[in-house]
């Protein structure tokens, strides 16, 4: 992954990076994308596929019905709001 794919990235999450910094997250993607190529190559054709490693089942609590928050109090702290939702960048084409 080069800088400017990596800017672009910051610059949709909003968040401000040094270029130190940046360069720091160019050697840690890297090794991450490594890593998941690594992992795409293994041949796990002889394994059995598997849901739980091991033997808890689902401990999910029961729902409950609860009061949700009231529009105005869930977008109080937004950037932008269109229609009582968040208003988003749109980023993906």
């Amino acid at each position: 992954m080069n800088l400017e794919e990596i800017k672009h990235i910051a610059d949709i999450a909003m968040i401000e990076f040094s270029e130190e910094e940046l360069k720091g997250f160019q050697d840690n993607f890297n090794e991450t994308f490594a890593l998941v190529d690594e992992i795409k190559n293994l041949n796990l054709d002889d394994l059995e596929m598997t849901f739980h490693v091991n033997d808890t089942t689902n401990n999910l609590r029961p729902d409950e019905i609860k009061n949700s928050l009231k529009v105005e109090e869930a977008t109080k702290n937004t950037a932008e709001e269109k229609y009582g939702y968040f208003k988003i960048i749109k980023f993906v084409e």
